[in-house]
């Protein structure tokens, strides 16, 4: 038998050496690195030692800049073992962790996320954190999404809401309530009436499969910020709720305003912004679930924009960006290189709009149905190749429509009318700055009732033509008179040259303005004939 004091001896021994190595055990080794990615140095690599059993956490952050970070983390045989780019829904940093199967050397390569042809940019800052499995922990706090407070979730048949009450973030339970059944009316609309197809579901992102929907503040307080971001997510590849077989589609999250505070007035204002928004974002996932990743923004925000006007008629928010696409119509069709960076593109939903009132609703799925397989305009060329209709002339009766104002919307345009780029007064030349690719210039052709000449000169690209549009009434009509050409003012109250830039290639970002002169001369010339006739009863004179 032990005596008392052995035995406290061997109590005190057992006590140290479990304090010992449970020290030991949660001691951490940590890496601090920086750096900067740029087209100089697109990579960096850092190698650490693991011991088999051994966890690591590796974590790198954007330090300022246009910087999306990608890791990847190889072995000591150099196989590629785990890899991240974006470490939650709505983070461009990335974080991965990862339990060494076998000890020696790993390496971690930082890169950045290429942007199509010109990549991100920007100075980072790498941890590398290596112990037992506890450290596995930090990832899951790194990848979630961040809120405010404490989070809440509301599911419905298809759709998960996350939100919470307090805090920046905070929205009521009532507006998460009223979000939640806007998302199934939503549904209903666009996938059971309509058509579209479902988009992917996320697996267990966000909690379960059903697709997820953050309350987040998302404006300062002047009102500047989005009102709704969709971001893509997981594993690009195939849609199976769609025909064709996609290589580039992807499952999305979504993210709306916690309560749109900073732009409306009333709870009503709010409630019918957060739903022209949600239209909008759904149709985001919806587009991803076609095609992820084209350079051609135009046709995600053009296609979203203008569903909202289908979705939601009453509370679309489409009609406020018309007045500002209005006033530059002489900049590249599709262009994000715009003075207000982008919002162009969400003006010419009135180009999805356009082609609708000529082949009807269901060209924009054909057109979606396209962009699954093509890139860039091949997608718009081979929609329009089986209606014998062509990007140039889609366009210039998308130029044309634009003056006269021929859509349901127009009493909504808030008195909205296309730039007037110049008054010709009577015969001479008159001499333009140009216009970029499938854009126009308005003139106004306000001379003695006869008939005149038009020729186009100074322009030796011979991609430009000059349409003549004549208004009276509730009615108007377009003539081609192409490079040279005649038209009669006699009869029209109001008569306009659009000058038209049929080129365009897909780099829609880099544009050039072509300039041309105009030379006006009276003739007893043929007028051109009429091409079409045009429901004029909302057009407004250029000012």
């Amino acid at each position: 038998m032990l005596s008392q004091t052995v035995v406290r001896l061997i109590s005190i021994t057992l006590f140290l050496t479990a304090l010992l190595t449970n020290s030991a055990a949660a001691q951490t080794e940590t890496q601090h690195h920086s750096g900067r990615l740029d087209d100089t140095n697109p990579e960096a690599a850092y190698t650490f030692m693991m011991q088999a059993g051994e966890s690591v956490v590796i974590s790198a952050e954007a330090a300022g800049d246009n910087l999306d970070t990608i890791l990847a983390l190889y072995d000591p045989n150099d196989k590629l073992v785990s890899q991240n780019d974006d470490r939650n829904a709505f983070s461009l940093d990335s974080a991965l962790g990862y339990t060494a199967i076998t000890g020696g050397e790993y390496r971690v390569t930082v890169s950045r996320y290429d942007y199509f042809e010109s990549g991100s940019g920007g100075d980072y800052n790498l941890m590398i954190e290596i112990g037992d499995e506890t450290v596995l922990r930090q990832l899951k706090a790194l990848s979630k999404v961040a809120f405010s407070g404490p989070e809440r979730v509301i599911d419905t048949a298809h759709f998960r809401i996350h939100y919470t009450v307090e805090g920046s973030d905070a929205a009521t339970n009532e507006y998460a309530q009223a979000v939640a059944e806007t998302m199934e009316e939503i549904w209903h609309i666009q996938i059971e009436q309509i058509g579209w197809p479902a988009p992917p579901d996320d697996g267990e992102q966000g909690g379960n499969s059903r697709l997820d929907v953050y309350l987040m503040d998302l404006m300062d307080d002047t009102g500047d910020g989005p009102l709704g971001t969709t971001k893509g997510i997981g594993d690009i590849g195939d849609n199976p709720f769609t025909q064709p077989i996609e290589q580039y589609a992807i499952s999305s999250v979504m993210r709306i305003e916690n309560d749109f505070s900073e732009t409306s007035q009333d709870d009503r204002g709010a409630i019918a912004l957060m739903r022209a928004t949600a239209a909008h974002e759904f149709h985001h996932a919806v587009q991803h679930g076609y095609d992820y990743g084209d350079a051609h923004l135009w046709y995600h925000e053009a296609t979203a924009t203008w569903m909202e006007t289908v979705t939601f008629p009453k509370d679309e928010d489409a009609t406020i960006y018309v007045d500002y696409n209005y006033h530059y119509p002489e900049l590249c069709f599709g262009t994000a290189s715009d003075p207000n960076d982008g919002m162009l593109m969400y003006g010419d939903w009135l180009f999805m709009q356009s082609l609708v009132d000529v082949y009807g609703s269901a060209i924009i799925r054909q057109l979606w149905e396209r962009l699954a397989v093509d890139e860039g305009f091949a997608a718009m060329e081979n929609t329009l190749r089986p209606h014998e209709d062509t990007i140039p002339a889609a366009l210039a009766r998308y130029r044309i429509q634009n003056l006269v104002r021929n859509y349901k919307f127009a009493p909504d345009f808030d008195g909205a009318t296309v730039w007037l780029e110049g008054r010709i007064t009577g015969t001479g030349r008159s001499d333009y700055t140009g216009i970029q690719e499938l854009g126009a210039n308005y003139v106004a052709l306000a001379v003695p009732p006869g008939t005149y000449r038009v020729q186009l000169v100074n322009e030796p690209s011979g991609m430009l033509q000059v349409w003549a549009v004549g208004i009276t009434g509730d009615q108007a009509s377009s003539s081609l008179l192409g490079r040279d050409g005649v038209v009669s003012t006699s009869g029209s109250a109001y008569t306009y040259l659009v000058v038209f830039n049929t080129a365009y290639d897909d780099d829609v970002n880099d544009c050039r303005f072509q300039p041309y002169g105009l030379d006006v001369s009276a003739t007893t010339g043929v007028p051109a004939p009429i091409d079409r006739i045009w429901d004029a009863k909302y057009f407004q004179p250029l000012k």
